[in-house]
């Protein structure tokens, strides 16, 4: 077995990056691993639509990234990479903090994609992170107070802007009027069929409106100005969440540093970036020579972050790296308190009962076994009465 002299660093905490570091101290763990990320904890982002229903707590959501990584016995270190040196193996991080590597993985994520339209960066609210989704919260339970029938404008017809609408709808109810636009000519046009046709009956159930083939022009203050085959129309509006799209989060990158493709860094098929063949790039930031399709979801980047571990470990070997292959095991989204819709693997299930799967798949896939513990005996402890109709009591137990 070889041994590394510099640590193995990976910058960005999120599914890809989580994913990696657990996976890689688990298949050798004499590994010096270091992951740094801008945040203190955590975030599971399917999730936070429940978060915002209140059907689960925060804390299930955010675990502590110390926590963590302590148990696993990898460090972990908070702060802001902001340029990279190649050549060198060197990071530098927001004070200034210089450290080498002897292999870098970089995972930093998204972040929301304005397309620099006019107005969505000061007058639109975004649903990114917990930040984010404070905000949304704090003035949703504001303007309820004043009157019914608020204009709700939710721009992006993608599983983000849907399962918000239905969230939205079912919290509050008739307080909002709530319009979904989307650029495309039908709502989730990237998903599985079946999840499409339940979010649509889930929409029309709750009288939700859906704008078709438009786009955001400028918002204003006070109104969204949208543009489709009729023209330009311009909405009187209170409020605009955007979930139209995202970006990956390079801001520690020049521009010509290396190659780029749809924005985004381009890796081989082993996930390596060009020209650097100890330096990777996985998650949204990235984008895989051959594979330009592959969804940005949480389900490719812990695919790649766990592919990357075992190819770590093979080139830690001397042996050469295997080529990344996806594995499609469907998609799951939420539609409202209570109900969920899933699709994969030949098996297609919603209402109820797809609720109370999806939220124990994801409790399974929470990063730490204590905080998924702990989650998972807050859930059952909710949802006794749903296991009593499918286990008759044992009491020889």
């Amino acid at each position: 077995m070889k041994s590394i002299q510099k640590p193995i660093v990976i910058v960005g905490a999120g599914f890809a990056g989580m994913t990696l570091a657990l996976n890689l101290k688990n298949l050798n763990s004499s590994l010096p691993i270091l992951v740094v990320d801008s945040e203190s904890n955590f975030i599971f982002k399917p999730l936070m639509y429940e978060v915002l229903s209140k059907e689960i707590r925060s804390w299930e959501a955010t675990p502590k990234f110390a926590n963590i990584f302590s148990d696993a016995g990898i460090t972990f270190l908070k702060n802001c990479l902001t340029k990279i040196y190649f050549k060198e193996n060197i990071l530098e991080f927001s004070d200034k903090l210089k450290l080498s590597y002897q292999y870098l993985v970089i995972c930093t994520g998204s972040i929301p994609n304005s397309f620099t339209i006019k107005g969505v960066d000061e007058n639109c609210y975004f649903f990114n992170d917990f930040g984010d989704l404070n905000k949304l919260e704090s003035f949703l339970k504001k303007i309820q107070k004043t009157s019914f029938h608020k204009n709700l404008f939710i721009v992006g017809g993608g599983p983000s802007g849907i399962e918000l609408a239905c969230k939205i709808k079912d919290i509050f109810i008739d307080q909002f009027e709530i319009n979904v636009i989307e650029k495309s000519n039908e709502i989730l046009h990237r998903n599985k069929i079946f999840n499409r046709e339940q979010a649509e009956k889930a929409l029309e159930k709750r009288k939700i409106n859906i704008i078709l083939n438009s786009t955001v022009k400028e918002v204003s203050e006070t109104k969204i100005c949208i543009v489709n085959e009729f023209g330009i129309t311009s909405l009187d509006k209170d409020i605009v969440i955007w979930t139209a799209g995202v970006k990956p989060n390079l801001s520690y990158l020049e521009t010509n540093e290396i190659t780029k493709r749809f924005g985004r860094i381009l890796v081989n098929n082993n996930l390596q970036i060009e020209n650097y063949k100890n330096c990777f790039a996985i998650g949204d930031i990235s984008i895989i020579e051959g594979m330009e399709d592959l969804p940005i979801t949480a389900q490719v980047a812990m695919q790649e972050g766990n592919h990357l571990a075992k190819n770590l470990e093979l080139l830690i070997q001397g042996k050469d790296p295997l080529p990344f292959e996806f594995q499609d095991n469907g998609e799951m989204i939420s539609l409202g308190i209570g109900e969920a819709s899933i699709s994969g693997l030949g098996v297609t299930l919603s209402g109820k009962l797809a609720f109370e799967a999806r939220r124990l798949i994801y409790t399974s896939k929470l990063p730490n076994i204590t905080e998924s513990l702990k989650s998972a005996s807050s859930w059952i402890f909710q949802k006794k009465s749903f296991f009593k109709k499918f286990f008759k009591k044992d009491n020889s137990i």
